[in-house]
């Protein structure tokens, strides 16, 4: 079946008549904090907020990195790296990826058809106020998927009440010939309403040696809108984000070959591309039930249309995934100190193959999960800080239906419908003494295997493999401990975290001996692991003046025979450095420059079927100036135009090397 979806620019005409539906996201209560003269920079929470391991990056630091997509950004963080096939990129945090990290948009987990190591995140940091990042299971607060940490999107906020506000937005970068523009306005009177569209274009990028590597262009398109109602004690935020993504790939170097002969700057998805369309409405509400309780209710349904396309009219693979979900807890508070969350959280889900090519069968998903839980604030003389301690219970149906010759009755992975149990619960302290934070976590995680890791059974488009599922899968459960300290005396600060987590029942890929249609056939399997290690780092900043951090990330990750697991990143330190000018005027605001260097270890212990990985270094410069409402940021990655491979980058297995230097320029004007 042919199923082609539109041009952008209609898609286009289709969103913005769009703008004016009732949408939604989660509450925010970070206010924003104006610098002067007029440019908005966004807050992020503290070191102390939480019990939990949470790291945060803001829109504006975000582009001060460069940074192409959503998990190019978030790779810039310690502990967290990214799994990349080109331009196609998902974060890896401390060793984990995919349906072990839930990713949160809109105040609900994002469902969008991710299997292992092929399919990208294709969001963007347009609307996008922060990020943050929960490392250790979250399964308590979050449900499954959540076991290996949680990436919060946390949009932008309204307009304060009487103003309105606009920004207009424009990206250049030198490597792929690429450009994003994005709008975005927001006005508060009698009603409170945003709206922001973006779009991005790129052609493929180059390496260090001036090689282009072929079919790795891309191109996203984003429209957002949102709607907030104040009535009496009721509050309802409701927004809407509307996306298409479209990355090209290789999967072998006969394509290399084909592609090279293309025109340098082309942007046409000739070869082979996933496109991705996806729709994302979601309400949050809230109601005020008396001084001391609130009842939050979010309701959200999500449309993922998938298509893996092997040319440029011919569709493979044509997905679609839709998702209802319904969220609703009640939160009491009983003093000053003792806060009480009680919840539940429910799902329905339905996936259809629409394509010539079927990788996974139609299935149907039911998930429903109960919660309690308690945080406790300390406040005295002495001591400051907070309890957090709860329970949950979760069970999942999945239900798959014999999807034409892909799994018969009696064929290699039959039709199934199983149910999955699962109980969950976290226990977390942190300690304020004067100049020391000291936080120690102890929580649980689970998720069930997905539908490519219970039923898969063929080739997928991005790889040269045949998978083969395994009904018979477990749940996959993880216990982590998390021990975190933090020591500020003026300027200097140092931080540092152990984590240790042990995991039964890990799900992996296993090749085999055996080929199908001439495909080396990999088949999922599990057994136990442990992924440990810490990070550490040191930084010391004079307001206004400099800031220097440096720091280093730590993994051991291996399967209970010793053996190391797949697609672990390589250890990595960095260091950047930030000087402020000393212009002093009424015009321009902290024009600053910047110099950063990351080294990354040789990954010495690659799994079965992975090769080892040289060390490297990359250097990164900047700059950047506000002048009254109007910033300029200018970037460089790559400075030294190095060649060379990331250990999670699948390109090196094509002899294809990662991005060479990228001059990437950001204009921003808020007016």
């Amino acid at each position: 079946m042919r199923t082609l979806l539109p041009t952008p620019f209609g898609l286009f005409l289709v969103f913005f008549s769009l703008s004016t539906i009732v949408v939604a996201q989660q509450e925010d209560t970070l206010q924003l904090l104006v610098l002067k003269p007029v440019f908005v920079v966004e807050a992020k929470p503290s070191f102390a907020t939480s019990s939990r391991n949470i790291t945060a990056i803001t829109n504006s630091e975000m582009r001060e990195t460069g940074a192409q997509t959503l998990s190019d950004a978030l790779a810039t963080l310690p502990g967290v790296g990214q799994l990349t096939t080109g331009p196609v990129s998902r974060p890896v945090i401390r060793g984990l990826f995919g349906n072990r990290l839930q990713i949160n948009l809109g105040g609900q987990r994002l469902e969008d058809q991710q299997w292992e190591d092929e399919n990208g995140l294709g969001l963007s940091d347009i609307g996008v106020q922060r990020v943050e990042l929960i490392k250790g299971p979250s399964s308590l607060l979050f449900g499954s998927e959540a076991l290996g940490g949680v990436v919060n999107l946390i949009e932008e906020d309204y307009a304060g009440l009487g103003k309105t506000r606009q920004e207009l937005n424009l990206k250049a970068f030198s490597n792929t010939y690429g450009a994003g523009l994005d709008y975005g306005i927001k006005t508060s009177g009698k009603y409170q309403f945003l709206l922001r569209a973006g779009l991005e274009n790129h052609a493929d990028y180059s390496d260090g040696d001036g090689n282009r590597v072929p079919n790795t262009r891309f191109a996203m398109y984003n429209l957002k809108t949102g709607y907030l109602l104040h009535r009496n004690n009721w509050t309802s935020d409701t927004r809407l984000h509307v996306s298409l993504n479209q990355f090209g790939f290789l999967k072998d170097t006969v394509e290399v070959q084909e592609a090279a002969s293309e025109p340098r700057l082309s942007r046409e998805f000739e070869d082979e591309n996933q496109r991705v369309l996806f729709t994302i409405l979601s309400s949050k509400n809230t109601i005020e039930l008396d001084e001391d309780c609130r009842l939050n209710l979010l309701v959200g349904l999500q449309a993922n249309h998938r298509q893996e396309v092997e040319g440029e009219e011919e569709s493979s693979l044509n997905l679609w995934l839709k998702t209802f979900t319904l969220n609703a807890s009640i939160l009491k508070q009983f003093d000053n100190n003792w806060a009480w969350t009680i919840g539940t959280a429910a799902m329905a889900q339905t996936n259809r193959n629409i394509g010539d090519r079927i990788l996974v069968p139609d299935a149907n998903t039911l998930e429903a999960g109960v919660f309690n839980y308690f945080k406790k604030q300390i406040a005295t003389e002495r001591l400051q800080g907070n309890f957090e301690v709860g329970i949950r219970y979760d069970r999942r149906q999945i239900k798959t239906l014999e999807t034409e010759t892909l799994n018969p009755a009696q064929g290699v992975v039959s039709p199934f419908s199983k149910p999955f149990d699962e109980l969950n619960g976290s226990i977390g302290q942190s300690i304020i003494l004067g100049n020391l934070v000291l936080k120690a976590d102890v929580g649980t995680g689970f998720r069930t295997g997905n539908l490519a890791e219970l039923s898969a059974n063929g080739q997928h488009e991005g790889t040269p493999r045949w998978y083969v599922g395994n009904p018979n899968l477990k749940v996959e459960q993880c216990i982590n401990l998390d021990l975190s300290a933090q020591w500020r005396l003026g300027g200097f600060a140092l931080q540092g975290s152990v984590f240790r987590n042990h995991f039964r029942n890990y799900i992996y890929l296993n090749p085999t001996n055996d080929r199908i249609m001439d495909f080396p056939v990999f088949r999922y399997e599990q057994t136990d692991a442990m992924l440990q290690g810490f990070e550490a780092s040191a930084s010391y900043e004079r307001v206004g003046k400099f800031q220097i951090d440096a720091d280093y990330a730590f993994l051991d990750a291996r399967r209970n025979d010793g053996t190391w697991l797949p697609f672990i990143p390589a250890n990595r330190f960095m260091a950047k450095g930030k000087y402020f000018l000393p212009i002093k005027n009424t015009v321009w605001t902290l024009p600053f420059v910047s110099l950063g260097t990351s080294f990354t270890q040789a990954q010495d212990h690659p799994s079965v079927n992975e090769t080892r990985t040289p060390s490297y270094w990359l250097v990164q410069a900047g700059a950047g100036v506000t002048i009254r409402s109007f910033r300029i940021l200018l970037t460089c990655r790559n400075l030294t135009n190095r060649v060379y491979n990331d250990h999670l980058s699948l390109l090196k297995y094509i002899n294809m090397h990662d991005q060479g230097r990228n001059f990437v320029l950001n204009l921003g004007w808020q007016f």
